[in-house]
């Protein structure tokens, strides 16, 4: 990925998380949303991002100091506590998994990749939410195995239940199928294909593949938005996001249909923003939703060191 494609990448997510902030949890159907607004659910100001960019942001903090997972977890600790990754240093939103992770590891002393909930009951979006930058680390890496094994381990410092560890799966195993040149059609066809192949070797997740395998389908952009559930139950999450992926002409269109769906529109149209801009590699974030963000010094000085180090040179 180059370096404008890539910074746009990680760009599209924290606008698409800023724009969703405002609505969240809101009733769909009770409100429209077109362009960047303030206030709102968590009363914070136009641009503000929420836990879902500033645990990215960690992460790619993380990724471009080659810190280990237990640096990560000093990182989340930090957003969680001190508001760090946060446009005003304050932190106004962390789900209830990864506050509980976050403890596990600093007051439990569990091994990083034992701290994640292994409840049924705790399949929440907290680790699909952060884990876009990972794509761009793996998209050279040619065996699956060693990609699977990667985000397993990265989901499972907040998620280790196996239906979250398939969530990740199936999104970042797109993402990469689309940076080395799959159309999202084709990366649904592929993906499903090797993973479902690949998981009788783990059959406590391939046991989970019913829950995702009707979102699996290149017609999806067809769907009712009245099919489309907008929870913050990561498979709800998984096909939101996929649906606004396939039916969005436009990072701007996919950002304003996952803000307008209600629910967690924060996490769904990061996602969907996210995944849009894989889709769409020549397009530009709105630089008018862009130029609203807060903090544009601590963006700057966390994304251009990982563009630095990641993108094609």
């Amino acid at each position: 990925m180059q370096a404008a494609q890539l910074r746009q990448f990680i760009y599209a997510g924290i606008v698409g998380d800023a724009f969703g902030v405002p609505v969240e949890f809101k009733a769909r159907g009770t409100y429209q949303v077109t362009q960047m607004t303030g206030n709102g659910t968590w009363d914070q100001p136009r641009g503000s991002w929420s836990d879902d960019s500033a645990m990215t942001l960690a992460l790619i903090d993380n990724l471009t100091t080659d810190g280990n997972y237990a640096d990560l977890f000093e990182k989340f600790q930090a957003y969680m506590m001190w508001g760090a990754y946060t446009p005003r240093d304050v932190m106004f939103d962390i789900g209830k998994t990864c506050a509980h992770a976050i403890r596990n590891r600093f007051i439990n002393q569990l091994p990083p990749t034992a701290c994640g909930d292994a409840s049924e009951f705790a399949n929440g979006n907290g680790a699909l939410m952060r884990l876009a930058p990972l794509a761009v680390v793996l998209q050279a890496e040619p065996d699956l195995t060693t990609r699977l094994q990667v985000t397993a381990d990265y989901t499972k410092l907040t998620h280790r239940h196996p239906r979250a560890i398939l969530g990740s799966y199936l999104y970042l195993e797109c993402l990469h199928a689309m940076l080395n040149g799959a159309s999202l059609a084709e990366a649904l066809v592929q993906v499903s294909a090797s993973l479902s192949l690949t998981l009788r070797h783990a059959p406590d997740v391939l046991a989970e593949w019913s829950y995702y395998a009707p979102y699996l389908t290149p017609t999806i952009g067809t769907w009712s938005v009245d099919q489309i559930k907008s929870t913050a139950y990561v498979v709800d999450t998984f096909g939101a996001a996929l649906w606004c992926t396939a039916k969005a002409q436009s990072i701007r269109e996919a950002i304003v249909l996952a803000a307008n769906l209600g629910g967690d529109t924060d996490t769904i149209a990061t996602i969907a923003a996210s995944w849009t801009a894989i889709r769409y590699p020549l397009q530009a974030v709105p630089a008018e939703w862009q130029a609203e963000l807060l903090n544009h010094e601590l963006l700057n000085k966390l994304i251009e060191p990982f563009v630095t180090k990641y993108a094609d040179k």
